[in-house]
């Protein structure tokens, strides 16, 4: 912790600097100091069927989203959903815990039903499955741009038409908009001690995102660099009447009123807890919290 003196090294549990962890769950990287070392209390998972569909083209698109959004995030607490939509792809990725491959198939068959998609689907333990989804890889492009938000209401067809036209426009088949289903899982409800993560309430998560380039070819980018930081810009201003807030862990840059988008009325408090801790903003970069100043 920052003082006049110099650093001092803390403990923060509930008990101990309460307002402090409070603070860290949620405030995002480096605002109020160094975290050396993090406790956690670990679930047992033995085994996840993980489900994966692809709709071939973008003509299935509002029928796949807004099904999709009506219906997996409150599918099952175990299960959690993923859509990513291409230029000429819609991919539907579900995991779901100690769970067998028919009840994934049968959770999911309401957007399943939707058109003719590919069907494959995967069992085993957690470390096994996720083994090979490590990125980067070296076919991941060189240079990536992402823009978060959150949503609190079904997407009208007017915003599904919107992803669409921008998809079938990116500058890259790596391109994509990216989705995960909130709904009423376990991030619904706060630990002990609670957390400055505001956005609870979401119906999901997502990410319009641009990615250009060739990896470990210097400047392959460069042509598109301003393509595809236009196309992101616009596509995100786009979307803006349908979502609200931003992730702080993926930082819109240039964004007006980030502090409420990251934190809404915790930024206040945040704000306090900044002048406690670091009253000289030693831990200070573009968009961190500022301490109180009374």
């Amino acid at each position: 912790m920052s003082r006049s003196s110099g650093a001092k090294a803390i403990e923060v549990d509930p008990w101990k600097h309460s307002d402090l962890l409070w603070a860290l769950r949620g405030a995002g990287n480096g605002n109020f100091g160094i975290v050396t070392s993090l406790t956690y209390k670990v679930a047992p998972l033995k085994s996840v069927a993980y489900l994966q569909a692809t709709w071939e083209g973008l003509d299935d698109l509002y029928g796949v989203f807004d099904t999709w959004q009506r219906t997996a995030p409150f599918a099952d607490n175990r299960l959690g959903t993923q859509l990513e939509i291409h230029k000429s792809q819609i991919l539907l990725f579900g995991v779901l815990a100690e769970g067998s491959e028919a009840e994934a198939k049968k959770l999911l068959e309401p957007v399943l039903s939707v058109g003719n998609p590919e069907v494959t689907v995967q069992t085993g333990g957690w470390g096994d499955t996720y083994a090979g989804f490590q990125i980067p890889t070296a076919d991941e492009p060189a240079n990536w741009k992402f823009f978060s938000q959150f949503t609190s209401e079904p997407f009208p067809k007017k915003a599904i038409s919107v992803i669409r036209a921008f998809m079938e426009d990116a500058p890259s088949e790596d391109s994509n908009f990216f989705t995960q289903a909130f709904g009423t899982g376990a991030q619904t409800s706060e630990p002990f001690g609670g957390t400055a993560f505001r956005h609870r309430d979401a119906l999901f998560y997502s990410e319009p995102g641009v990615g250009w380039g060739t990896r470990g070819e210097p400047d392959s980018g460069d042509a598109i660099t301003p393509i595809a930081q236009a196309w992101i810009a616009e596509f995100s201003q786009e979307l803006r009447p349908y979502v609200n807030g931003a992730y702080v862990n993926v930082p819109n840059i240039g964004m007006a009123e980030w502090e409420t988008a990251y934190w809404g009325r915790n930024f206040d408090r945040l704000r306090k807890i900044k002048a406690k801790y670091d009253p000289h903003n030693v831990f200070q970069y573009e968009q961190s919290i500022p301490p109180a100043t009374h």
